[in-house]
């Protein structure tokens, strides 16, 4: 068993680390979230989870997606297959010096461009805005990105690859074609292709909502739907 106060000197630590890595406020919410994402992504060792019995965690999952109405089912296989995703690129992404799939299209996003807002990159991926300053932050300080003065606009930064970050991206490319490969394996092409047109729709119906009415409350997002639902159907 740790002594007393061990937990505590790791709390200390991970605050530490915490005020060097964030640019948003310093909170105590703010770094819950940020410990939690540290978890997830296995940046924080001696952690332990609780251990599952995989068979049955495989057969209470299937039940409870029966048992959902064919609406929310639907949308339930899209966010699993996307954890799923989340999930495997990680694996894949072991050996390098970036560790989940926002920080790999955080690179891959400002590759394809050659440069990037930091504002433009995090609207583009719709991730919050504290999450995605933190990436870009993380990025920065592993000597992945560097940012200069846009011309067009002195108050704004363009975030660009360095030499390394290039490096890192070009050997990511190759892991994480190699995990999609793998992904969709046990799907034939013809079928997965097929939904494209159906996944495509829905996103650029939210996409729309998400970008030009982020700030709305919940009763004119949804008088907001109930127009536009009739353009797309």
């Amino acid at each position: 068993m740790k002594g007393k106060y061990e937990i505590i000197k790791q709390i200390i630590d991970l605050w530490e680390k915490f005020e060097d890595e964030s640019v948003g406020e310093n909170s105590l919410l703010n770094f819950s979230k940020w410990m939690t994402n540290q978890i997830h992504e296995e940046l924080i060792e001696d952690v332990e989870l609780e251990p599952k019995d995989e068979k049955n965690a495989i057969t209470e999952q299937s039940q409870y997606i029966e048992t959902l109405d064919t609406r929310t089912r639907f949308e339930e296989y899209i966010i699993r297959i996307a954890r799923f995703e989340e999930f495997y690129i990680k694996k894949y992404l072991t050996d390098l010096p970036i560790n989940s799939r926002l920080e790999y299209t955080f690179l891959y996003t400002i590759d394809r461009y050659g440069e990037s807002r930091k504002t433009g990159l995090i609207n583009t991926h719709l991730v919050e805005y504290t999450t995605g300053m933190d990436t870009i932050s993380r990025l920065m300080k592993n000597g992945l990105l560097y940012d200069i003065q846009d011309p067009k606009d002195k108050r704004a930064k363009l975030l660009k690859l360095t030499k390394k970050g290039q490096e890192v991206l070009e050997a990511a490319n190759k892991k994480v074609t190699e995990s999609r490969n793998m992904f969709l394996a046990c799907v034939n092409p013809n079928k997965w292709k097929k939904i494209l047109p159906v996944l495509r729709e829905i996103e650029e119906f939210h996409t729309d909502i998400y970008i030009n009415h982020y700030d709305k409350p919940y009763p004119e997002l949804s008088n907001l739907m109930d127009s536009l639902k009739h353009i797309y159907t």
